[in-house]
């Protein structure tokens, strides 16, 4: 590949991530996934070895700069995330999953995701009484239906314990 031909396909590169950037914020890992399949879909019809490490590498240039320009922060998704998900009452195992799905450091996780008890109980208690209102469980049955519910929101088994013990 000639010099006006790399620049063009930095530029292209660099143009379809800001694109992506443009929806909302990604992870290093999911902005690389998603500009490698782009490249290959296009690069498909006739791409040899060379062509897939090359384009690879431009693809790590372009989010090397795209973190220098503060176009692409891993804490800034991390936090958004986070406030997205705790938005959709989701718990916080299920977020910490989805956080190292997308390549988040566990030291990041920890840093932004709050542990407080008070914050999850409080988090627990409102998606449960979103979902089922805020009367107490008639039965074991009741209480057996609302606690698969809130595990498949990703919340603790120490948390959902608490929350029926108050009942």
């Amino acid at each position: 590949m000639d010099n006006d031909a790399l620049k063009k396909e930095v530029a292209s590169i660099r143009m379809s991530a800001m694109n992506i950037l443009a929806g909302r914020e990604h992870s290093i890992d999911e902005l690389r996934q998603k500009l490698s399949r782009k490249r290959s879909n296009r690069n498909s019809i006739a791409s040899d070895c060379n062509e897939t490490e090359q384009s690879e590498a431009i693809i790590e240039t372009v989010l090397k700069q795209l973190l220098d320009d503060k176009l692409l922060d891993e804490t800034r998704f991390t936090e958004c995330f986070i406030r997205s998900r705790i938005n959709k009452g989701s718990g916080p195992v299920k977020i910490r999953h989805e956080l190292k799905n997308r390549g988040i450091s566990s030291e990041l996780i920890d840093e932004y995701l709050d542990n407080s008890y008070e914050f999850w109980q409080k988090h627990i208690e409102a998606a449960r009484n979103k979902r089922f209102g805020v009367q107490s469980p008639k039965d074991y049955k009741e209480q057996s239906k609302q606690s698969r519910f809130l595990y498949q929101r990703g919340f603790s088994g120490e948390l959902i314990q608490r929350l029926f013990n108050k009942f």
